[in-house]
């Protein structure tokens, strides 16, 4: 998201060039720069099929492959490490073109960039999200065959290079995104008012295209993360039941080699986790401010304190100028208040957090490098802290900022809890300011911890209640006290998006189909309670590019209204299930979804 006096020259141009063949009339109301700015994508939290047609494959992350090295000096040099942190923040927000975007105007000349300028966006939003991995494991687990699938065969190297390329190429595919639809947002994305001046839609058209890509999704992965996930998912599904009676003391059997129990080897170096935290700011909607300076460090982590960040400071009203912003379809608008980066260039990972901030140029974002600022100027408005152990080695962190001495209190002040980084949007609750990235996320894919009643069965690992208990908790996480990380440190695989159960659930549907359960698992569909609207909207994403969407057949399938009324209800669920050449399964589909899809195929085509 470049904001600068000549990006906003060739966005001008841009406005007039995209040949939609509408005018500026037709356009929302206009926007101005002291509102969050239009993002047309739908759903919350995921990346839904044009935003990825938008973005095309993902941008790899760059790592820098020296860092595991450098690992002792990152671990006992304050000075060295936040430079380093610095440098991984730029790399994960540079901005990069929307190739997905350059492919449909190289491809339609309806669509006309110009030459040699493609809108961009930072590197992470066009990583994935967890409905990206769900497609992308569906279709490769459908290409196994039964046979493949029931001996929950590895995906093929070339089917794992080719399915990056294949998700991208979603929205094409989807009957509910025909290129005129494409195509109207895509003008909706690119042309400003009138009346809008050429700074103003510069802004507004970056935060467009920036917002259209990925909405407020929660969890982004870098594509090597999602390859990674794509290529373990035998020992996750393996090892999902063995997290229940995984306790703390489970030592890894290859400790030098892997620490995990959920994957074949440990994630690669290239693997990137942004965890992200959205707050709603419609309807004037305030957000809190925390000051992060020595005195208030003491006055919330200093001994005696409890640790709690609470509702802030103060309560600010930052404009789009200030913080990074969208406006979802429905309207709904957000900020980003902080964002987590969580990257494997070191075995234990390098922790960094970014945190807004409306003082933005003291304490923790006094050492900002100009390189942040050039990138866009929004990104100026966060400060960031990293931690690279459990305990600090750098004995006076203070002393490298003598040019900053903001920076350095409040480095003191923070050496009460020894190694601490906590972002105040996204730790929340009684003891958590305390703590650091990787004290918590050691447990990240636990399912029990401790036998807290002494029964004799290890109870689950309840995280709100470890982070405020010393002995659960020791020294806030700064006391190791795993040496097998279930998941390498990823929460994502367990809670918030589950990648684990996602997995489950998709490996469990193709199941029914290939041991002949259909015929169980279509009984249990026609007791579940339907939703008739919702199952046309199912079958207009799904059946019209052969059924017609009218029903009424076309060349490459035969109308419903011949067929269904001669088939019970039980025979319409197990068709669904099963498939019937050339129609393929639907077995992989939520209950819920089949369940109404059934409803209106009997309600619309039955007698």
């Amino acid at each position: 998201m470049v904001r600068s006096a000549s990006r906003a020259l060739w966005i001008g141009s841009l406005v007039g060039m995209l040949s939609l063949g509408a005018c500026a009339e037709e356009q929302a109301a206009p926007a101005t720069v002291a509102v969050a700015q239009a993002f047309p994508g739908d759903g919350l939290g995921k990346t839904d099929v044009f935003g990825r047609a938008l973005v095309g494959v993902a941008a790899e992350y760059e790592a820098d492959l020296s860092l595991s090295a450098q690992e002792q000096r990152l671990k006992t040099d304050m000075g060295f490490r936040r430079q380093v942190a610095w440098e991984i923040v730029a790399r994960v927000i540079d901005p990069v073109p929307l190739l997905g975007l350059a492919d449909a105007a190289e491809s339609n000349e309806e669509i006309t960039l110009p030459e040699g300028e493609v809108p961009t966006v930072p590197r992470y939003q066009t990583w994935y999200g967890v409905d990206d991995f769900k497609r992308m494991f569906r279709e490769l687990f459908s290409g196994l065959g039964p046979a493949g699938r029931s001996a929950r065969q590895p995906f093929a190297e070339s089917d794992l290079d080719a399915i990056f390329a294949w998700n991208a190429e979603t929205l094409d595919r989807s009957e509910r995104w025909p290129l005129e639809r494409f195509m109207r947002y895509v003008k909706q994305l690119g042309v400003c008012p009138p009346e809008m001046t050429e700074e103003s839609c510069a802004l507004t058209m970056q935060s467009q295209f920036s917002g259209a890509t990925g909405g407020n999704t929660r969890i982004a992965y870098s594509p090597s993360t999602i390859r990674h996930l794509l290529e373990n998912y035998e020992p996750m599904l393996g090892c999902l039941d063995s997290l229940q009676t995984t306790g703390l003391e489970v030592a890894p059997t290859e400790p030098d080699q892997n620490f995990s129990a959920c994957f074949s080897q440990e994630m690669p170096t290239d693997a990137v986790l942004i965890k992200a935290h959205w707050v709603r700011s419609d309807f004037g909607r305030l957000m809190p401010a925390f000051d992060t300076d020595a005195g208030s460090l003491v006055d919330v982590i200093g001994p005696g304190r409890i640790g709690d960040w609470a509702n802030g400071n103060r309560q600010v009203d930052p404009s789009p100028d200030d913080i990074v912003t969208i406006k979802m379809k429905n309207g709904d608008t957000y900020r980003l208040a902080g964002l987590h980066i969580m990257t494997k260039e070191l075995r234990h990972w390098v922790w960094v957090s970014l945190w807004w901030s409306d003082s933005p140029r003291s304490d923790f974002g006094a050492d900002r490098p100009a390189s942040i600022q050039a990138l866009d100027p929004v990104w100026s408005n966060y400060k960031m802290g990293v931690v690279v152990d459990y305990l600090e080695g750098d004995a006076d962190p203070a002393a490298h900022y003598p040019d900053h001495p903001s920076l350095a209190a409040s480095l003191n002040a923070s050496l009460s809890q020894e190694t601490w980084l906590s972002n105040p949007y996204i730790e929340h609750g009684r003891g958590n300011a305390k703590t650091n990235c990787v004290g918590c996320h050691q447990h990240g894919g636990s399912i029990v911890g401790q036998d807290l009643n002494g029964d004799g069965e290890l109870d689950p690992f309840d995280l709100e209640l470890v982070i405020d208990s010393p002995e659960l908790f020791p020294s806030n996480g700064r006391t190791k006290i795993r040496s097998m990380f279930p998941a390498d440190y990823l929460w994502s695989t367990s809670r918030v998006d589950s990648v684990s159960q996602v997995i489950r659930s998709q490996v469990e549907n193709f199941d029914y189909a290939d041991t002949g359960d259909a015929p169980a698992r279509a009984t249990a569909l026609l007791e579940l309670p339907t939703d008739v609207a919702s199952g046309e909207v199912s079958f207009q994403e799904r059946c019209t590019p052969c059924h017609g969407s009218e029903g009424n057949g076309t060349s490459a399938g035969p109308s419903l209204f011949e067929r269904v009324p001669n088939l019970e209800d039980q025979a319409v669920a197990e068709t669904l299930l099963l498939g019937k050449s050339p129609m393929p399964s639907w077995s992989h589909l939520e209950d819920a979804e089949l369940a109404n899809l059934t409803a209106y195929v009997r309600d619309e085509f039955g007698l």
